[in-house]
């Protein structure tokens, strides 16, 4: 199925994830500029206004907002002008608009759509409201939505809704809800609820905001997440932009992601060879973050922007010189022109290795020997990773505990650091780079006693 409009449909209706009106992509280099990129290209801003071209343009029956809508309150004054104006667009194009309020527009959103004529709130104040859309004038679906009531709910929004189940309100029409909040996580503020729960609800479809990793798949229910409208930063990965949802005549409810964000963020993993010189690394990075490019556009995206974070891997003699021009930010920034993408390589990841025998080097009773086996264990897992990464948390729950870290829990791309993957990484890179300085140290003494003897 293409972006276009099929010849004959049944209903179609605009679906937007997390926008964050208010804020703005970081990251980015300054050398843009230089390459005729102008950054109000690459806001949520600009991509709603897109998304709102694309609407237009596909005649759809009504465009639904999944929450957060705004970044904060403080952003309602940056974000009351673009929303007014996509929303008189739509208006004037006889296109309805609703939306559900996520935990960071609490406050700001209902605001807004007290100020902007047009734009419909579900669920405001914490309980479950529907909404029949009509198309060509007669009712063809219906929706139902919760919103936040405040910035932090401990409880899941579904279980009011399935000891409470409101009736249809046209028979035999299709029901879609719309939350905002965590699938499937265990506890947590932001409105935690689970699979199974929306399977019981019986609609036929759900649409969730909160997750900025889009995740809508097809299936006897579709369900998932929208995603963000623009990636905000470079976690923030892959295709964004709004979703084509089409309900048929048959029944069938058939979602697709339209292309339509001119920033594209991806994570390019790069095999370093053992022998490969750090300056010879800087020009391939360089032509593998074209490729990259080039790959994108063929898939048929072409953005304006592409940014690309790089892991390199892999066993390296040279593992100091890399970790010096890392530290550096040799290989960050210098944007390049591949047709009418600007790419630039962002963050460099260590994620190297020594090139060494970690297990003949664990053989011996000296310091790199012991930190030898741990990156072993580390590597092989196990109970013996398990038990290093038990260790380890127990020391450092105190440190990401303390308060002056709680800020960063409120951040778009924030994990756990004392999570397994995470803190297993943390502990990888760190031993790497401190076995590399243990043995740096003993080389010049070991060549030193050679040269005497």
């Amino acid at each position: 199925m293409g972006d276009g409009i099929p010849e004959q449909r049944g209903a179609s209706l605009l679906a937007i994830g997390d926008v964050h009106l208010g804020t703005r992509p970081g990251s980015l280099p300054e050398e843009l500029g230089e390459w005729g990129v102008d950054p109000r290209e690459l806001t949520p801003e600009a991509a709603l206004e897109a998304a709102v071209a694309r609407a237009i343009e596909l005649s759809v029956d009504a465009v639904l907002f999944a929450g957060d809508v705004v970044e904060s309150t403080n952003a309602r004054f940056e974000a009351i002008r673009p929303l007014e104006r996509a929303v008189e667009r739509l208006s004037d194009a006889g296109i309805p608009v609703l939306g559900v309020v996520g935990n960071h527009d609490v406050e700001a959103l209902p605001r807004l759509a007290r100020l902007v004529d047009g734009f419909e709130l579900l669920g405001e104040g914490g309980r479950w409201e529907s909404r029949v859309v009509e198309a060509g004038g007669r009712p063809a679906f219906e929706l139902l939505g919760w919103s936040f009531p405040e910035p932090q709910v401990h409880t899941s929004p579904l279980a009011s809704l399935l000891r409470d189940r409101p009736a249809p309100k046209h028979a035999g029409l299709p029901r879609l809800g719309v939350v905002h909040g965590d699938l499937d996580a265990s506890g947590g503020p932001y409105a935690p609820f689970t699979r199974h729960e929306l399977d019981a609800a019986g609609l036929d479809a759900w649409l969730l905001g909160h997750i900025h990793k889009p995740s809508l798949r097809s299936g006897e229910l579709p369900f998932g997440y929208l995603g963000s409208l623009v990636g905000l930063d470079p976690s923030e990965t892959g295709l964004r932009g709004p979703w084509l949802i089409q309900l048929g005549t048959a029944g069938e409810i058939l979602p697709e992601q339209l292309r339509i964000a001119r920033l594209r963020w991806e994570l390019l993993e790069v095999a370093v060879g053992e022998e490969e010189d750090p300056e010879d690394l800087g020009d391939r990075l360089l032509d593998e973050a074209e490729r990259l490019a080039r790959r994108i556009r063929e898939s048929g995206h072409a953005p304006r922007v592409l940014g690309v974070r790089v892991r390199l891997t892999g066993p390296t003699r040279a593992y100091a010189d890399i970790l010096r021009k890392i530290e550096q930010g040799a290989w960050s920034g210098t944007p390049r022109q591949v047709g009418e993408t600007v790419v630039f390589i962002g963050k460099v990841i260590d994620g190297l290795e020594l090139a060494l025998d970690l297990a003949d080097l664990a053989q011996g009773n000296d310091p790199p020997a012991l930190l030898a086996r741990k990156l072993l264990a580390l590597a092989g897992g196990g109970e013996a990773r398990r038990r290093l990464l038990d260790e380890a948390r127990e020391q450092l729950t105190a440190v990401a505990g303390d308060t002056r870290w709680a800020p960063l829990d409120e951040t778009r791309d924030a994990v756990d650091p004392l999570a397994d993957e995470s803190l297993a990484a943390s502990l990888q890179q760190a031993g790497t780079a401190a076995l590399n300085a243990l043995l740096s140290q003993r080389e010049p003494a070991e060549t030193d006693s050679g040269g005497t003897g």
